[in-house]
């Protein structure tokens, strides 16, 4: 089965970062929801989904055409006459240690300043 899809961005493509859709942007979204399956990903949890795209959407069946995600997939959710996550694939409180020390050494050794961006953790 060869079912096309079209993915956009969430921060910066659809909506500024951390806003929401501006109505016009939403009403066309929720008008190709009509014609073909749309991925909108974002580094944000689900509540930044909730808050940015998925209140400003008129509500009903074209969002099971809808497939948010998050940048890394390691969470899924459908709608179904409401949203259900069906997956979440989330790190232990020890491997986000590891990484985060192993990236930290990884700056030390190379005498980089780093900046943060987004959450910070």
């Amino acid at each position: 089965m060869n079912e096309e899809l079209i993915v956009f961005d969430l921060d910066g493509t659809l909506a500024p970062s951390k806003s929401s859709l501006a109505p016009k942007t939403a009403a066309l979204l929720h008008d190709l929801l009509g014609i073909i399956k749309v991925a909108v990903i974002s580094g944000g949890a689900w509540t930044q989904f909730e808050k940015q795209l998925l209140t400003d959407l008129p509500q009903g069946s074209l969002l099971a055409k809808l497939v948010p995600a998050s940048n890394l997939w390691n969470k899924f959710f459908q709608y179904e006459g409401k949203w259900t996550e069906l997956y979440s694939e989330d790190l232990t409180a020890g491997q986000r240690k590891k990484i985060i020390d192993s990236l930290n050494k990884a700056v030390k050794r190379q005498a980089i300043t780093p900046r943060r961006y987004g959450r910070g953790d």
